[in-house]
């Protein structure tokens, strides 16, 4: 964690510096109030800034209220050190903007306390921060999703859907059989995936488009996006990791054609082709669901600037590539399909992106759930669980689909892709 140390003391400023750098913080230590307001006053503030209240030139209560006054994403906790001890010194500390106080001398250990309690509050504001982040990105792509139906959704003059049969038919469906790939299971053969991806570019409004399986995929360019999204098919063992390439002049052709407008931002642009890939998916889950296949797709698509991003899929995975053609739009898909059985972990072998197989019941009971079929596990639900089994004093072993490598890398950075 980020830490600013502000105090005219050599002494306290070494004590701090010490204490903090052997717990494994980042600690800068400043003298004056001054380069305390410069360090803080920053898009990316420390986490933490240990104040003393009494420094040259600006002093500490002065900068709380600059720093309370400034409104930022990041909101930094204050903790104020002074030999002020009088109560209505403390109060006006904590009216400054301080969210703790702590008087000179201080014992150390009692400073390690107050420290964890800044952690914890910490932590759950970034977690928070991250949280309506996220929520913000979902209302931006849904207010895109709605603006994309208001123009396209149930509009009589779109062309009607190809069928799966007239899509093996078309000129444009050249059969080329991909280069490299274990075999793919029946339900997912390429010229299936292609027929689905063409009903799905009629469903969301893009025309009739002519696909094609290459032999190799990826377009290495530098002005290229990828959007990203997985499906789980549970009776067959198989994670599905779909990608598509757009170049720039693709992805914005496609964005005019839809919306009938350009994109305000890069950043809107990458959420509308998330969006859009997410419904294209969508027309690939819909037949596989009426095939008998249990489906789940278990995040949301996700996108990025990718350009020349390359990857090297797993020696268990089975790789078909696409192109899908439209006046000035070409669209690169790979379809990634590698086993995923159903694994039974006990609760200290939960991960996040495990994806619940099953509906979860109760320990001791075949009526009560815990978590539904198709549940995505977070940091939350695993402390919720282990909390609630401990406290029943019950084994559990949850039976879960562990994520791909794509997964990871898109939903958490874990992964490298060179």
């Amino acid at each position: 964690m980020k830490i600013l140390v502000a105090d005219d003391d050599m002494l306290i400023r070494r004590l701090l510096l010490a204490l903090l750098g052997k717990l494994g913080h980042e600690v800068a230590a400043v003298e004056d109030g001054h380069a305390a307001w410069k360090a803080l006053d920053c898009p990316d503030p420390p986490a933490l800034a240990i104040l003393d209240w009494v420094m040259p030139g600006v002093h500490g209560l002065e900068v709380c209220k600059r720093l309370r006054a400034r409104h930022a994403k990041s909101r930094t906790y204050v903790l104020l050190l002074s030999a002020k001890s009088e109560k209505h010194d403390v109060i006006a500390g904590l009216d400054a903007g301080a969210d703790d106080y702590l008087i000179k001398p201080f014992d150390p250990m009692a400073l390690l306390a107050r420290l964890r309690v800044a952690q914890r509050i910490i932590a759950y504001q970034q977690d928070l921060q991250a949280h309506i982040g996220e929520m913000e990105r979902l209302l931006q792509r849904h207010n895109l999703l709605g603006e994309m139906f208001g123009k396209h959704g149930r509009s009589a003059d779109l062309a009607p859907a190809p069928t799966l049969h007239e899509t093996s038919k078309r000129p444009g469906s050249a059969r080329t059989p991909p280069s490299r790939s274990v075999a793919a299971p029946p339900s997912l053969a390429p010229e299936q995936i292609n027929g689905m991806f063409l009903r799905g570019a009629a469903e969301v409004g893009l025309g009739q488009a002519q696909a094609q399986v290459l032999a190799e995929g990826r377009r290495d360019r530098e002005d290229t996006f990828t959007a990203w999204a997985p499906l789980v098919l549970v009776k067959e063992g198989l994670w599905l990791d779909l990608l598509l390439d757009a170049d720039e002049p693709s992805a914005k052709a496609m964005f005019q054609s839809l919306l009938g407008r350009h994109p305000v931002s890069e950043r809107e642009l990458l959420d509308f082709l998330a969006e859009t890939f997410n419904l294209l998916c969508t027309a690939i889950k819909g037949p596989l669901t009426e095939q008998g296949s249990v489906v789940f797709m278990p995040v949301i698509s996700r996108s990025i600037r990718s350009g020349a991003l390359s990857f090297r899929p797993p020696a268990t995975a089975a790789a078909t590539f696409h192109r899908l053609t439209l006046p000035d739009i070409t669209l690169d898909i790979i379809a990634l399909s590698q086993p995923a059985p159903v694994i039974r972990k006990a609760l200290g072998r939960l991960c996040e992106l495990d994806t619940l197989a099953e509906n979860l019941p109760f320990p001791g009971s075949s009526e009560v759930f815990l978590l539904n079929q198709g549940v995505v596990l977070s940091r939350r639900y695993i402390e919720k669980l282990s909390s609630l089994v401990k406290n029943e004093n019950k084994a559990l072993r949850v039976p879960v689909i562990e994520p791909s490598p794509l997964a990871e890398f898109f939903c958490l950075g874990r992964i490298p892709v060179d």
